[in-house]
């Protein structure tokens, strides 16, 4: 890398670091608004900022290929960022013990069903130790998931929905496109001119920014739902379950005593979501009218994760 290029990312990560820094002791999200305020919408502020995004900004990340290795990579430094984000929380993070294991066994049973699963042999599972009801995935295959979530939950059943919901995001190639913004953000920087123009430069800052405070698309969220709700019903479980999961999860969150979380922060609000479920429910009822669906309230209250498995389509 040239010097010119080189003191343009400097200042380039400079500018996103303080961009991104913790604003409070609940400052995992950007911009979290004040307590008792309603949540802005993420996408709405980027679009103000920024202006939004167009079909070739769309057909440009699209003809960006990332590889296994390089999705790796940045997952790690996704992670890395993340975890450390949350030392300075005094959260602490284990990827041993009855949670963790419970949470892998659970992710043992919907990983098979990802058609990218060949891409993820292994989902490394971690759990934050925070009342907090949060659940992240991360490119190249790591799910950290916050031990508030487990105990909101009410069911093993709801646990699987929402394990389906974040390897959906994955399996879809949803984080993908962040890595992606990475990889066109480093090839305008390092292009072939030799210098970086200013609109190019603000170009660049503006695709970092968004990798860590954009989130996903609601056409995202909405099929990484109905992905939770299939792999769950395919693998014997009710998915009214999760459902009810994310009621509880929007009623949490008018008090806004934590940050929104990331399966929440776009719309449609949890009311709809829960709606949207119901009927895939019901169309699942309809051509499967002699299935059993557990809910395995137990399991999850033993952390001892439903034996029997079924992949059956």
């Amino acid at each position: 890398m040239s010097g010119r290029h080189g003191s343009s990312l400097v200042i380039l990560i400079s500018v996103c670091t303080i961009a991104l820094m913790p604003r409070g002791e609940h400052a995992a999200e950007p911009w979290p608004p004040p307590v008792g305020m309603p949540a802005a919408d993420p996408q709405k502020i980027l679009d103000r900022l920024f202006g939004e995004e167009t079909k070739e900004d769309e057909t440009a990340l699209a003809q960006v290929e990332v590889s296994v290795q390089e999705e790796r990579q940045m997952g790690e430094t996704a992670v890395g960022s993340f975890l450390a984000s949350l030392r300075q929380r005094k959260i602490a993070v284990v990827s041993r013990g009855k949670d963790a294991e419970y949470l892998r066994d659970l992710v043992a049973v919907v990983r098979p069903m990802m058609a990218q699963a060949n891409r993820y042999p292994t989902i490394r599972t971690c759990v934050a130790q925070s009342s907090e009801c949060e659940a992240r995935s991360f490119p190249g295959g790591t799910i950290v998931f916050f031990r508030g979530l487990l105990e909101l939950a009410g069911s093993e059943a709801a646990v699987v929905g929402i394990v389906g919901h974040e390897l959906s995001h994955l399996d879809r190639g949803h984080l993908l496109s962040r890595a992606r913004r990475i990889k066109l953000a480093q090839q305008t920087l390092a292009g072939k001119n030799s210098g970086v123009s200013p609109e190019q430069f603000l170009d660049a800052g503006t695709k970092f920014t968004q990798i860590w405070t954009h989130p996903f698309r609601p056409e995202d969220e909405a099929v990484a739902d109905s992905d939770g709700v299939h792999w769950a019903c395919r693998a014997g479980y009710d998915p009214r379950e999760m459902a009810k999961l994310f009621l509880a999860l929007g009623e949490q969150q008018k008090n806004r005593q934590f940050p929104l979380p990331t399966f929440l922060q776009s719309h449609p609000e949890p009311q709809s979501r829960h709606q949207a479920i119901m009927k895939l429910y019901g169309e699942w009822q309809k051509a499967h009218p002699n299935e059993q669906l557990d809910v395995a309230r137990e399991n999850l209250q033993r952390r001892i994760a439903r034996s029997h498995q079924r992949f059956d389509k």
